[in-house]
């Protein structure tokens, strides 16, 4: 492919544009300005945004602005904004990029070489537009696609005689017309601007990855904007006083974070934490292999945790919260478990509505605010269990944050002026039985049937469970690293959900005779005091109480 060399098209006051600024904004000096004279208005309205948004002297390393042609248009040039701003603040960085979004809209609306705004042409003013495309040797366009400036148009044929002239309007006088205008013009260009606005938010994808590439953080995200922030704080300065001083702690604490949040990286070694994994749930088989495959996947780009949601099935018990434990361990994140039996509404998860004297944020919200990551693992225990009405369901949030696009628009119902980015949460959910479960939920949820473990890989599951004591335990240090083989095999008569309460026990009597091991008599003596002798495996799991 050949390259050809293009230029900037020729300018009009190019020079005197920028020597009129100076005065008002000497930061520009060192930096290219090369616009025509009739883009006056807008250029001084956006280096005036520009000095609001970053300061009397902007922080920058890099600033040049031009114009360009628009396609069959020749009254309209387009202004062209390239900034680097050396402060990263993503508030601030998107404030800057409306103002030159508002800046092009602008200079799109007025004639580049007098400021002049368009008006409809009136029928008789038809010749004069073809007269002049046709002096101008640009009679390829049609004068009905164009938006045409008349004033130009009448002063070029009048100084051709080729038809009498309007009033003669100096550029200066055209100047003073259109500042008079100003208001009408400002009305106009703001319902522009705010249809360019709706379009550019239902692009969402695209600007995320524009900001995070602008704004390029080492492993990290901003989840959120400060311009939020200021307009949560703004819009409850009327507010009740138990309101504003809600509204009043929650801006502190939040301004007090950071919005940069960190991502948690798989584990350096997955391969063999992986493994770890299977010996030590080896009732888990399925769900570590679709585990190891994620982790596979972010190996090969960019470490960054990401697991799509999934739903653990099976009887309570066997080991469910203990393997997201686990798992969150291996990857060094935090895992909120929120007991969705117990909640009445979607509260406790997406906080409650503003219209209540006591309303407060939900977990989500305060989990992605205040916490260390972008990317914390969610685990929903016993969604089969959540107590649904006809005015609230527990689990109705569900249905957005689980779909990556709205993920990314979260609201908290208690503060709904932030929007925060949960698209990257790992979600994860326990259920007894899928009965009870709406299909729609179901189908955002990877399944996976978790099985009792048989006797043989119950050897595994004590094994954890006496390891995971020691670990956990300020006392771990005192006992003996291995479990004995007779203590083993006692223990593994027993259903998984009361092996972890039977060694606490026992721990306890060995301690209370100063010895470092567990015998027999520990783990029998510690089944009556836990009155849990009939939920031995001998007898099988489906016997009473399980």
């Amino acid at each position: 492919m050949k390259l050809q060399l293009t230029r900037s098209p020729d300018t009009v006051n190019s020079q005197n544009i920028k020597d009129g600024l100076l005065p008002y904004f000497s930061w520009v000096s060192p930096w290219k300005i090369q616009v025509s004279g009739g883009l006056q208005l807008p250029l001084g309205d956006l280096l005036m945004d520009l000095q609001d948004i970053l300061g009397d002297t902007p922080n920058i390393d890099f600033l040049r602005i031009i114009e360009e042609p628009e396609v069959d248009e020749i009254f309209i040039r387009k202004l062209r904004v390239f900034i680097h701003c050396i402060d990263k603040n993503e508030a601030k960085y998107s404030a800057v990029r409306q103002a030159i979004i508002k800046a092009e809209l602008h200079s799109q609306m007025i004639c580049y070489r007098c400021g002049n705004k368009f008006k409809p042409e009136e029928d008789e003013e038809e010749g004069l537009i073809e007269q002049y495309l046709l002096e101008q040797d640009i009679n390829k366009y049609k004068a009905q696609f164009m938006k045409t400036c008349m004033v130009c148009i009448n002063k070029f044929n009048a100084a051709q005689g080729k038809a009498k002239p309007i009033e003669k309007v100096e550029v200066e006088e055209i100047s003073e017309e259109y500042k008079k205008q100003s208001d009408d013009t400002s009305v106009c260009i703001e319902e522009t601007y705010q249809q360019q606005k709706e379009e550019e938010l239902n692009k969402t994808e695209e600007l995320d990855r524009e900001v995070n590439d602008a704004l390029s953080i080492d492993n990290g995200v901003y989840l959120y904007s400060m311009a939020d922030v200021d307009e949560l704080e703004s819009a409850n300065k009327g507010a009740t006083r138990d309101q504003a001083s809600r509204v009043k702690s929650l801006v502190k604490r939040i301004r007090e974070s950071s919005y940069e949040k960190e991502f948690a990286l798989i584990p350096k070694d997955w391969k063999q934490q992986c493994n770890e994994l299977e010996r030590n749930f080896p009732n888990f088989i399925e769900v570590i292999k679709f585990v190891f495959h994620q982790f596979a996947l972010s190996n090969v780009s960019d470490q960054v945790l990401r697991i799509p949601p999934f739903l653990l099935v099976g009887d309570a018990g066997i080991g469910k919260t203990e393997f997201m434990l686990t798992l969150s361990e291996m990857c060094a994140t935090a895992l909120e478990v929120i007991d969705i039996s117990s909640a009445q509404t979607g509260a406790s998860l997406t906080g409650s509505e503003t219209y209540w004297g006591n309303s407060q944020p939900g977990m989500l919200f305060n989990r992605l605010m205040f916490g260390n990551v972008a990317n914390p693992i969610l685990m929903l225990d016993e969604i089969d269990k959540a107590k649904e009405s006809s005015a609230h369901s527990p689990l109705s949030a569900l249905h957005g944050l689980l779909e990556l696009r709205q993920a990314r628009q979260f609201k908290d119902l208690s503060v709904p002026e932030i929007r925060l980015d949960a698209s990257h949460v790992v979600w994860i959910a326990t259920a007894n039985t899928l009965d009870a479960i709406e299909k729609p939920i179901l189908d955002r949820f990877m399944i996976f049937h978790i099985a009792v473990p048989t006797s043989e890989q119950m050897v595994e599951v004590v094994k954890n469970q006496y390891r995971r004591f020691l670990n956990d335990s300020p006392a771990g240090n005192y006992f003996e690293s291995e479990i004995s083989s007779d203590v083993l095999k006692e223990l593994c008569q027993y259903h998984p959900r009361n092996v972890r309460k039977i060694l606490n026990l026992s721990f306890g009597i060995a301690a209370s005779q100063q010895r470092k091991y567990l015998t027999i008599e520990d783990i029998q003596e510690s089944e009556i005091k836990g009155k849990s002798k009939q939920q031995r495996i001998g007898i099988g799991f489906m016997c009473a109480g399980i």
